[in-house]
């Protein structure tokens, strides 16, 4: 565990909970009972219901900004079933707590990936009784809360085998001859597409800025340049570029694509690149 973690008591806290009820209150209240020094984080509430996607996609974006601290995530359909609890501790020494359904993989793999993974299984430390709906309240918060207190990762429960993790909703582009093969895992709040690919993707095949790229998505083809930000083009113009998240977006310029194309997350995208530039 990094050193910091005690020193600096951090939790940052990411759910689908919203805030129109009294969920999130409750689990930082229950932090706070349990290590009144912790400063809690809150990443964002407003992850659709139930979306393991775009909560992986958020957290993904959003820890490797944040300092080195515990990071608690739950979007958890399965809760109150025979899926597991977990706490992933990160390469670059971050702990990261949450259910085993996928959230918590994009993330932990851009903090320099898994160093050790355990099952949280030790009742010791949950509130109690645990309610089989409410993990974020019972487990994943106390876990997190008593995290920043020192306690050692060996005694929360088993050691887990890191190949055996339920993997994401969505996993990284795939390059081929020519092309990248991406899908559409996030549409922002102003249309844009965010791709699970990455700007190393268009480098590895040799994209420049300012070149011409055609893609393809939702039954649409169209071509784009690739460039630094929005006014590099005229105004409901596409572009490709280096989304602030650290994957690549498509985009117009002062319009909304996705209501344009009737795009959505899970849409697949394919970006040529044309042999002649």
């Amino acid at each position: 565990m990094d050193e910091s973690v005690l020193e600096h008591p951090l939790i940052t806290f990411t759910s689908d909970f919203g805030l129109r009820e009294e969920w999130v209150g409750v689990v930082k209240g229950v932090i706070y009972s349990i290590n009144p020094r912790a400063k809690v984080i809150d990443i964002t509430h407003e992850i659709p219901p139930m979306d393991i996607g775009k909560g992986a996609f958020v957290l993904a974006a959003a820890l490797p900004h944040m300092p080195v601290g515990v990071h608690l995530a739950v979007v958890d359909p399965g809760v109150g079933t025979d899926r597991g609890a977990l706490v992933l501790e990160a390469e670059r020494g971050d702990l990261l707590v949450g259910p085993d359904n996928g959230l918590l993989l994009p993330a932990v793999r851009r903090l320099g990936g898994i160093r050790r993974c355990f099952f949280i299984e030790n009742p010791a430390f949950f509130r109690q009784p645990v309610h089989p709906t409410f993990h974020g309240r019972d487990i994943f918060g106390p876990v997190a809360a008593h995290l920043t207190l020192g306690f050692p990762l060996e005694k929360l429960g088993r050691f887990g085998d890191v190949n055996g993790l339920t993997e994401p909703p969505w996993g990284p582009a795939k390059r081929g001859e020519g092309a990248v093969y991406a899908q559409v895992v996030d549409v922002d709040r102003f249309g844009t597409l965010r791709l699970n690919a990455q700007p190393d993707d268009l480098s590895a095949l040799g994209v420049r800025r300012g070149d011409e790229l055609l893609i393809m998505v939702a039954e649409e083809t169209f071509r784009a340049p690739y460039l630094r930000t929005f006014g590099e083009v005229e105004r409901g113009k596409p572009l490709v570029f280096d989304d602030s998240s650290g994957f690549l977006g498509v985009a117009l310029n002062g319009a909304d694509l996705a209501s344009r194309l009737g795009a959505k997350p899970g849409d697949a995208v394919i970006i040529y690149v044309p042999a002649a530039r």
